[in-house]
This record gives structure tokens, C-alpha cells and sequence, in this order.
């Protein structure tokens, strides 16, 4: 080889290097990073939040601090318009739920997923239907025959206008023959405070997320009379199925993350590699399996085609339950 040949071969190598390092996310956190959660501390979506804190800093896959701050109100719309006054800032990111494409069909809000950044989706969780221990509602059909004899009679709270709680109520509601219109169904900012009402027997029932209600039923203050999956929940065995009491309703909740408007490649890279990396830690999946969540991590570039996806499935749906504008 001549002289000429290697030098022409050590400047197509450097070339090369240069060129990889350049397509390399050349992003990563200086300052600490915000986790925003748009309803009050204790429901799913925040714990979900706090579980990905503290991956996060126990496996140290950051070397920033970390925080987790609630921000709940306009079915959390606050927290993701305080979300976008950081914009292309990657240091913010917020949790998602089905709101984040709901608000703008149901017109709760105009902030939808095309107005962020989605970064991934993380989990799901089927749909229960909770009445206090001493009510004389003993099964989901009783629930259905006496809101047949009287739409009114009764009250079931959910988290916000629009949730997946809310979604999988009317849906039921419907499936059942009920006109969903007439039903007192009462709205709460987080599924904490919906828990509490049902506690002080402000409501007669309340539908939830499984994971939300756990530790009522186990400390023997709720009782559980339905579950909108396809089949019972291995957590809760003996709690029949919609479809078993003559109501082929199934429907859950999922949570994601999102980032705000603006965001570069580069950012988006370093969040996909981050949380592609929490969800295969032993402690995301224990903790997963011990909520009973459907693991359901999807990137970026995927998360974003399951949001419009979502947002054309939904929009029939809430069309259908007179829940759209």
C-alpha cells in the first residue's frame, strides 16, 4: 500500500468516527430532572410516577436528582400546560392517561398529545367496580338492576371528566342498557380523593383502577362486585368479570410519559434509551407484577402512533356515550 492509499485510508476511518459520533445523542441532564403528575398524590398514575423516581436513582441511571411534583386540576391539563412553559427543556416530563387525548374530544380542554412530546407508554390496568363492605350491592347485576329502577339512585365516582374510569363506567353503563345520560356519576381530580368519598360514604360505588382499591379490599372496607377485563384478575380471583353478569364491557387505563413541545432528536434519544432501560430493571417488573399492571412499554416513535391510534378508537367511543363536543 502506498503512502497516498493510507493516508486516504486513515482519513475515511476518522471520517467514519466522526460521522458516528456525530449521530450519537449528544444530549443528557445537567440540572434535575421534574417528574409532573396532573392528580393528587396516592392513585396509579402517581405511583407509577414515584416507582420511575426511584428506578431511576437507585440503579443510578441518572446522576441528577430526581422529584416527582402534583399538580392536579382541568382533568391535568395544569400539569401539562405547566409542562410546555418548559419548552424543549428535557429536564421536564409529565405522566400521561387517557385524558391526554380525551380533554379535547370531550372538550374539557384544547392541550392534547399533539401538543407534547410522547416519549413512551408504560403500563395498564383493567377497570374495577368497588362498593363499601356494609352496602346491600353484593354483585355488579345487582349495581345494573337498581340503577334500571332508578338511574338516579345511586352515585359512582371516577378521577376526572374523561378518564379511563370514566370511560369504562359509561361503558358498562351502556353495554347495559342504561342511558348514561341520567346517571349520577360524580367527578373527582385524582382517584385517591374518589376512594376517600366512598370511604365516607359520600358515593355508593366507585370505579378505579384494580391497583387504586387494594388496600381497602385487603383491610376489608371495600368490597369489589365487577372487573371490566376479558377475564378475572389473578390478584383478585374470585371477583367476576362484566361479561360473566351478562355485560360484554372490557376496558382499562394506561399511563405514559411525555415531554414538552419542542424537545430536539437528541433529547428524545436519551429519554428513549432512559426508560427502554427502567422497564427491563428486575425492580420495574416486580413492582409491575405486584400492582397487577400489564407491562406495555412502548418508545417514543411508537408511543406516538398508539396516541392517535387511541384518539380515533376514543373518539367513537365517547361520541357513542354523549361524552364528545
Amino acid at each position: 500500500m502506498t503512502m497516498r492509499q493510507t493516508a486516504l485510508t486513515l482519513f475515511l476511518c476518522l471520517l467514519s468516527l466522526t460521522a458516528g459520533a456525530a449521530a450519537a445523542p449528544d444530549w443528557k441532564p445537567e440540572k434535575a430532572i421534574e417528574i409532573i403528575v396532573g392528580v393528587t398524590p396516592g392513585g396509579p398514575n402517581d405511583t407509577s410516577a414515584r416507582l420511575l423516581q426511584k428506578v431511576m436513582q437507585d440503579k443510578r441511571l441518572v446522576t441528577v436528582p430526581v422529584s416527582v411534583s402534583n399538580r392536579a386540576g382541568a382533568n391535568n391539563a395544569l400539569a401539562w400546560l405547566y409542562l410546555n412553559q418548559h419548552a424543549g427543556n428535557a429536564h421536564f416530563v409529565a405522566m400521561t392517561l387517557p385524558n391526554i387525548v380525551t380533554n379535547r374530544i370531550t372538550g374539557s380542554h384544547e392541550l392534547s398529545f399533539a401538543d407534547v412530546t410522547p416519549l413512551a407508554q408504560l403500563n395498564s390496568e383493567s377497570i374495577v367496580f368497588a362498593v363499601k363492605a356494609d352496602s346491600p350491592i353484593k354483585t355488579g347485576g345487582e349495581l345494573i338492576a337498581r340503577l334500571k329502577a332508578n338511574p338516579a339512585a345511586l352515585s359512582i365516582a371516577f378521577s376526572n371528566i374523561g378518564s379511563a374510569n370514566h370511560i369504562g363506567a359509561g361503558l358498562v353503563m351502556k353495554t347495559a342498557g342504561l342511558d348514561v345520560k341520567k346517571l349520577k356519576f360524580v367527578a373527582f381530580k385524582g382517584a385517591s380523593e374518589a376512594v376517600t368519598a366512598l370511604l365516607g360514604g359520600h358515593v355508593d360505588a366507585v370505579a378505579s383502577s384494580a391497583s387504586t382499591v387494594t388496600q381497602q379490599v385487603q383491610a376489608g372496607a371495600f368490597r369489589l362486585i365487577a372487573v371490566a377485563a376479558a377475564k378475572r384478575l389473578a390478584a383478585y380471583p374470585t371477583v367476576p368479570t362484566w361479561r360473566e353478569q351478562g355485560v360484554a364491557a372490557v376496558f382499562s387505563n394506561w399511563r405514559g410519559v411525555i415531554g414538552p413541545k419542542g424537545m430536539a432528536a437528541a433529547q428524545i434519544a436519551w429519554w428513549d434509551d432512559l426508560l427502554g432501560r427502567v422497564v427491563r430493571t428486575d425492580e420495574w417488573t416486580q413492582e409491575v407484577a405486584q400492582y397487577g399492571w400489564e407491562a406495555e412499554y412502548l418508545n417514543s416513535a411508537e408511543s406516538r402512533k398508539f396516541l392517535e391510534r387511541q384518539h380515533e378508537e376514543l373518539k367513537v367511543l365517547l361520541g357513542e356515550l354523549g361524552l364528545a363536543k
